[in-house]
């Protein structure tokens, strides 16, 4: 039983120091997120891409410029389909199996929400800024 004691007590004073590494005393001061994040994105012209990977839109919003082409893509193996939800009124899109893909230009700024019409818990947008 003392062994067992002493085994223990130095792996703790081994793992102990660790718990201390990268800590500077100033906590999270200045950090910065990551350049894109699942929220959001930099604004784009052109051709913006969206993942649906897991049941769940990637990024979630995306902000882009007029014109902006958003394509989305099905990496699930489950049937998904685009339904706008804003104002735009765009068709619903067909019912996408892996891989497909369905396509929206935003030309106007405005805030445009969508949802997965299957699976309606799956929620994304565009803000389209000037």
């Amino acid at each position: 039983m003392r062994r067992f004691h002493r085994s223990l007590l130095v792996g703790l004073v081994a793992v102990l120091p660790l718990g201390a590494c990268g800590k500077d005393g100033k906590g999270d001061q200045g950090a910065k997120p990551p350049p894109s994040s699942a929220q959001g994105s930099v604004p784009l012209s052109g051709d913006a891409p969206v993942d649906i990977v897991n049941f769940e839109f990637k990024p979630q919003t995306v902000t882009v410029k007029p014109g902006t082409k958003v394509t989305l893509t099905n990496g699930d193996t489950a049937i998904h389909d685009i339904k706008d939800t804003s104002p735009l009124a765009t068709p619903v899109s067909t019912e996408m199996g892996k891989g497909a893909t369905f396509s929206i230009t935003y030309a106007q700024p405005g805030s445009y929400s969508y949802i997965c019409g299957i699976h309606t818990y799956m929620k994304g947008s565009v803000e389209v800024v000037p």
